[in-house]
């Protein structure tokens, strides 16, 4: 058995690797799963394909690096830094709002499509995808425990699992309906409904 890939903070990245993962980015976003070959990855990037296994260990490291990266915020403002600057509901608020940019991300969403099926198929991917929403609803649920509602651990993860899958199923019909699916209308109702179970004001 091959040893599960380390994670990989993008921003530690050298010039080369980060090179070799936006490309890999692009292709995986734009042309899909099966075209995110070693050939097309050095035809993308312009680094030779034997750069991949020095960076990320293999393929399936640069995979590993790809699902890591879809729980890392693009905007380099996100969870940790709500959870460090902000107290209360405030937290909440500020967390709600970052959910909305995130259900928003086409390409983040593409990305998480194009790799959720091989999850079901592969022990490996699927083992990272469960490790990391693990720590998602964990993360998430220290926000929404922020709101003036009293909650468990157990509740305010539930809670987390419910959002996320929320904020993902409005990802997906933003990006089958761009221009019939109304995703702010859609992203203020679930704000409604969400603010009124943990007592925000304005709910």
């Amino acid at each position: 058995m091959s040893p599960e890939p380390k994670a990989v903070r993008l921003a530690d990245l050298p010039p080369t690797a980060r090179r070799i993962f936006d490309a890999a980015q692009t292709i995986l976003s734009e042309r899909g799963y099966a075209e995110l070959t070693m050939a097309a990855l050095e035809q993308e990037s312009g680094a030779n394909r034997a750069l991949v296994s020095y960076y990320f260990g293999s393929k399936a490291g640069l995979v590993a690096a790809l699902i890591d990266s879809l729980f890392q915020d693009p905007d380099e403002a996100g969870v940790e830094q709500i959870r460090a600057e902000s107290r209360g509901p405030e937290r909440t608020e500020r967390f709600l709002e970052w959910q909305r940019g995130v259900s928003a991300d086409d390409r983040v969403n593409r990305m998480l499509y194009e790799l959720l099926p091989h999850a079901l198929r592969d022990p490996d991917v699927r083992a990272r995808f469960a490790e990391e929403y693990r720590v998602y609803r964990a993360v998430d649920g220290d926000c929404l425990a922020a709101a003036p509602r009293e909650l468990s651990d157990a509740e305010a993860e539930a809670l987390a699992a419910v959002s996320i899958a929320v904020v993902e199923g409005l990802g997906i019909q933003r990006a089958l309906d761009r221009e019939g699916f109304d995703h702010e209308r859609a992203w203020r109702a679930w704000r409604d409904v969400i603010g009124a179970y943990l007592l925000l004001p304005g709910a």
